[in-house]
């Protein structure tokens, strides 16, 4: 099984790399409704949508400089490595970079531009050409522009593409370097985790390479537990190398049923002319010859050969034709075998796997013909290689020891001189709030002596009102993170994955707010809603829940007690709205006027009555709310804040704060 196997590698990674970045314009950084539109467009493309190109299209005709335009150029120009032409996409290239070339200076804005335009090139060369000394120095080129272009992100992503093409090479060594550069990358930008999986499973063909089948089953098996969190062009590279795995392994039954898998993903997403299925059927054909079954193999290799010979890949030509001697050789024609040898002669690969697999057919041919000189060359020829690849195993594990080594330097270094640089801020930030702590005391005690008792004595004072108010603060956040956890541990067995994402953020928000005495009402609200919405989930409890609240300004300027409001939308869910027939209304509303500020929480439930309450925590809460009112006014003399609640077709919990109110802790 050659490398062909593995050449949608960098096809893949090629279209990543170009399908999420954040794109510049040439005085600043795109809007986030711009940077979101272009990611939506590269996963368009990625995904085959049939409206992808005249989405690009449109983006081309409204940009707004040269750069926006060429970024989408050339993204339309890439979908073509996707299709059954991919030949058609550099003329795109070459127009790219000879706009990039042409400009009077480099930016990172053009670096970047011009790095996706040379990784393009270089992945339309290994796909159909074959040609790794070229590739190794595009990718090496696109590289460099990299590390000075304002998208280092994909830094990882064209360190898995050089990888890939030393390993076509047969340099495993550096492949593995290049692999585990990109690992030291992705960890280094604080990239998602989820970016390491097709590094892991580069990490895994190398070992495939080498027969530690056991190293790259594990890396296999790991990374498809998580195929899901991949994109579609992503999985039909990880099953197209999970296959091989099982090929190289003689696991002939289960690359069967890998690359099975793989030909239904494709279809899946309408796949069927592109070149990943004709790859696909290649490898289903050298599967179905060694399971002894020469009919099948021979139906795909017919449709993969013409493919392959009207792209003028000359790679998968060859191996067409070495899958036809095996064929040939397994019905005993061998008058097929000189047939084909014939019409292959100067056709020739560098790739060492598919060498061999053509020399193993090969000398099997010559010992059943009675040739026997040259099936004894062909005897000693694959004995070297085994030499070889020992040589190229120990080679691989010392570089690899030593890149180990060499990562572990770097760290270590890195975490010393942070080390050094934290001690010397600590230092220096210790002697300043010592001198400035000096000084204020000297000045107090200067100015302010007279007045001593009378500052202890509101000090005093203050301190016991703050730690009224911390002890408050903190009877109400456990209560809210159990209720949540409760409803979440009853619903165990139901795997909703984006309901711990919502349980995770709304706990995240709910302890950054406990945490601040103090909070924006529009943080308050913020967290509300995060609240009702799991609330709904976990509850099952469909509520029109609505936010009526003036403009954005108004919010950011009233300050107020963190966690007033979600008492009260708690309580009014709790007592209100649970259990309750027919529709559930929950109404936050915050009106404004030239003296206060009012929130009221609304619910068309049967209404409130303490005495029928025998909630603990619901008690807690509006004890609560009363202590922190009580607290607060007792430190302001004009602007009050003030707590009712009415019954009136439900239950109507209004709070009145004054915008001339003063907080004092």
């Amino acid at each position: 099984m050659s490398k062909l196997l593995n050449y949608c590698c960098v096809l893949m990674s090629s279209i990543c790399f170009g399908a999420c970045q954040d794109k510049m314009q040439y005085d600043g950084m795109r809007s986030a409704e711009e940077r979101q539109r272009y990611i939506a467009l590269g996963d368009s493309m990625q995904h085959l949508r049939p409206d992808a190109l005249q989405m690009i299209t449109r983006e081309m005709e409204a940009a707004k400089d040269s750069l926006s335009w060429y970024d989408y150029y050339l993204m339309y120009g890439r979908h073509y490595l996707l299709t059954d032409s991919p030949q058609s996409m550099l003329p795109y290239v070459e127009r790219t970079l000879r706009y990039v070339n042409g400009l009077d200076s480099e930016t990172p804005r053009t670096r970047g531009l011009k790095a996706m335009a040379v990784s393009s090139k270089a992945s339309y060369l290994y796909l159909l050409h074959h040609a790794p000394d070229s590739v190794i120095s595009l990718y090496e080129d696109a590289y460099n522009h990299l590390m000075q272009s304002d998208m280092t992100d994909n830094l990882p992503d064209l360190s898995a593409n050089l990888g890939d093409a030393y390993v076509a090479k047969g340099m495993l060594a550096d492949g593995s370097r290049w692999y585990r550069r990109a690992l030291y990358l992705n960890d280094s930008l604080g990239l998602p985790t989820r970016n390491t999986l097709t590094l892991y499973m580069g990490l895994g063909r190398i070992c495939t390479s080498i027969g530690d089948f056991e190293q790259a089953g594990e890396y296999y098996r790991m990374t498809d537990k998580r195929i899901d969190e991949m994109k579609p062009n992503m999985q039909s590279y990880f099953l197209n190398n999970y296959g091989n795995y099982y090929y190289f392994k003689k696991d002939y039954p289960a690359a069967l049923d890998m690359f099975r898998r793989l030909k239904a993903h494709l279809e899946h997403y309408h796949a069927e002319k592109n070149f990943d299925m004709y790859l696909c059927k290649i490898n289903l054909a050298d599967v179905f010859l060694n399971l002894q079954q020469p009919d099948s193999a021979r139906y795909y290799v017919d449709e993969a050969e013409r493919y392959f010979r009207q792209q003028g890949v000359d790679v998968g030509v060859y191996y067409a034709h070495t899958i036809r001697i095996g064929i040939a050789m397994l019905q005993k024609r061998y008058d097929e075998v000189e047939r084909v040898l014939k019409e292959a002669d100067g056709l020739e690969v560098i790739d060492v796997d598919m060498n061999n697999i053509r020399r193993d057919y090969l000398n099997r041919y010559y010992a059943a013909i009675g040739n026997y000189h040259k099936a004894y060359a062909g005897m000693i020829v694959n004995m070297h290689k085994t030499d070889s690849l020992n040589m190229r195993i120990k080679s691989m594990r010392s570089a690899d020891i030593l890149t180990r080594l060499t990562e572990d330097t770097i760290r270590l270094h890195h975490q010393i001189e942070m080390n050094r640089r934290q001690a010397v801020y600590e230092r220096n930030r210790n002697w300043g709030l010592l001198s400035l702590g000096v000084a204020i005391i000297i000045i107090l005690l200067f100015i302010l002596w007279n007045n001593y008792q009378r500052k202890r004595y509101l000090q005093n004072y203050l301190d016991m009102l703050k730690l009224r108010m911390a002890n408050a603060r903190q009877r109400i956040s456990p209560h809210f993170v159990f209720n949540v956890l409760n409803s979440r541990i009853a619903e165990s067995n139901m795997k909703e994955g984006d309901q711990l994402m919502m349980l995770a953020q709304l706990i995240r928000a709910n302890l950054d707010l406990t945490r601040k005495t103090m909070v924006t009402l529009k943080e308050e609200l913020d967290f509300i809603e995060k609240y009702v919405n799991l609330e709904q989930r976990l509850s099952k409890m469909d509520i029109d829940f609505k936010i009526n609240a003036p403009d954005p300004e108004t919010l950011e300027r009233t300050m107020l007690p963190s966690m007033l409001i979600q008492i009260l939308v708690e309580n009014a869910i709790l007592h209100g709205l649970k259990g309750k027939e027919g529709d559930r209304r929950l109404t936050v509303k915050v009106e404004s006027d030239d003296a206060d500020v009012r929130i009221t929480v609304s619910d068309n439930g049967p209404g409130f009555d303490i005495r029928r309450c025998d909630s603990e925590r619901t008690r807690t809460g509006l004890n609560i709310i009363r202590s922190t009112v009580n607290i607060v006014n007792q430190e302001n003399k004009k602007g009050k804040m003030h707590f009712n609640i009415v019954n009136d077709n439900g239950c109507h919990a209004m709070l009145t704060i004054a915008k001339d109110i003063k907080y004092h802790y």
